[in-house]
């Protein structure tokens, strides 16, 4: 691959720099992304820009109808935060709904780009939406122009939250006044991950990100990890982790035993269960320990500025294989994370008015002695915690380069399917072979979640945008 230099942003590329990167899923978000950053703006800053330029650029990916995650370090304080903006179940919802209008949560998208811009951000609001009103065409750029110069509170008290509102009753949703006006975004403790000298921080419950790539690691890192059967025992810890995931993971209001769940005791258990030489089946595990009791449709925006913020950001519309519900004359098409639910009503991944539901979007942040050395993250619904995990692993523990860890081949183990999902044109044959004798199913699949992150090494910074897909990276 072809290490690309200075300003420039290039599809799956590569870029080195001194003052500050960012990695995008577009190369047209990279761009805006950069021109706030080289004119003023800090990490916040082109992190607002570049998330209103994709809910314009990648429209079946991520909007204003949506939410998400942040994690973020910031430089002054040394301190590192997440916030989530998940959507919310309305207050009237009582069952999970796959598509259409009914399987609408309350969107945290604007609410959250507005609550990490009046924390954190520097430039006025007006300026970040620009571009993207800009971009947009018909409906949804008249909506941008609202949103820039009445700021968020229109979305969910005002002229905009009035249209919301009236189209989903006339589609026959549960929607309210209130639901909107109540909504708001959540500062969270983030969760920190100690491991092989590093402190990996992501997000916490209703985000697996800490639950699943936490777990796969506590697991592993007691294991030989060296091949040929590195890849059973890597999935093997991902069964395990993603089983805990489907029992546990739910919104906070239910309690979600996070300290339990990523123990060492625990992850010692589950490493015991482990055969290295043969398949351990979903159906068969059984808890190793008591607990004290729980897709696709994504973007990705890694960013490091030149006062040391960093952004890790990750939104979504939802289920790749859903269909949102779009307001009439407003270009804003709704999420489907009410499908995100759990429709047993026992589990704590059920259903209540206000609550967010389980997500698998995981932004990460990585320090070394309290200084930032990689923003993280990634698209791909449940393969997502998987998938960091990996890249960290290749890292932290194998030290390869950063390129060549997210260009390596992904192995994602759910626990439920039993396959192994795995990419067609990038898995060796022979660990294909080695797998399938080890009793594992398998099952190809094009490609597994688009990976956009930022190194920092001493005063040089490398963006890189997935090569699997049509992102870019920047910098100066």
């Amino acid at each position: 691959m072809v290490l690309l230099v200075a300003t420039n942003a290039f599809a799956g590329s590569q870029v080195t720099a001194t003052h500050a990167a960012l990695a995008t899923t577009s190369p047209a978000a990279t761009q805006i992304g950069l021109r706030v950053l080289k004119t003023g703006g800090n990490a916040i800053d082109a992190a607002v820009a570049v998330s209103f330029a994709l809910a314009v650029l990648e429209p079946k990916s991520t909007g204003l109808g949506g939410g998400g995650f942040l994690t973020y370090f910031d430089a002054e304080s040394g301190g590192v935060w997440t916030l989530d903006f998940r959507e919310a179940a309305p207050a009237a919802a009582k069952k999970p709904a796959s598509s259409g209008v009914l399987a609408a949560g309350v969107p945290g998208f604007v609410a959250g780009l507005d609550a990490m811009h009046a924390r954190f951000g520097s430039r006025p609001w007006r300026e970040l939406v620009a571009p993207a009103q800009n971009l947009a065409k018909d409906d949804l750029a008249r909506t941008l122009l609202r949103l820039a110069e009445q700021g968020s509170h229109d979305f969910y008290d005002g002229e905009l939250a009035g249209k919301i509102v009236e189209a989903v009753r006339a589609g026959g949703g549960s929607f309210s006044f209130r639901d909107l006006r109540d909504y708001k975004p959540i500062w969270r403790a983030p969760v920190r991950i100690a491991f092989r000298g590093a402190d990996i921080y992501t997000v916490a419950p209703p985000a697996a990100g800490g639950m699943v790539i936490g777990s796969i690691l506590k697991i592993v890192n007691g294991l030989d990890l060296s091949r040929p059967n590195y890849v059973h025992l890597l999935t093997e810890a991902e069964r395990r982790a993603a089983a805990d995931r489907d029992k546990f993971l739910a919104d906070p209001a239910v309690r979600v035993p996070m300290r339990d769940l990523l123990s060492d005791e625990r992850a010692a258990l589950w490493r015991a269960s482990i055969d290295p030489n043969r398949v351990t089946p979903t159906s068969t595990l059984t808890d190793p320990g008591a607990i004290n009791a729980p897709s696709g449709h994504t973007t990705h925006v890694s960013i490091a500025d030149v006062h040391g913020n960093v952004v890790s950001l990750t939104t979504s519309l939802g289920d790749e294989e859903a269909n949102g519900f779009t307001v009439p004359g407003t270009g804003i098409v709704l999420n489907t994370a009410m499908n995100d639910f759990s429709t047993a009503p026992t589990v704590p991944n059920s259903i209540a008015g206000g609550n967010r539901p389980a997500s698998p979007l995981s932004p990460t942040i990585v320090l070394r002695g309290g200084k930032p050395v990689l923003a993280i993250g990634t698209s791909g619904g449940a393969t997502i915690s998987t998938t960091i995990a990996q890249i960290l692993l290749d890292v932290l523990v194998f030290n390869r380069p950063l390129a060549a860890a997210i260009a390596a081949p992904r192995w994602s183990q759910q626990a439920i399917p039993e396959e192994i999902a795995y990419e067609k044109e990038r898995a060796p044959k022979a660990t294909i072979d080695a797998l399938f004798a080890l009793g594992h199913g398998l099952r190809a699949r094009d490609s597994i979640g688009d990976v956009q992150a930022v190194s920092i090494d001493g005063g040089k910074l490398l963006a890189i945008s997935d090569p699997r897909h049509g992102g870019a990276a920047g910098g100066y």
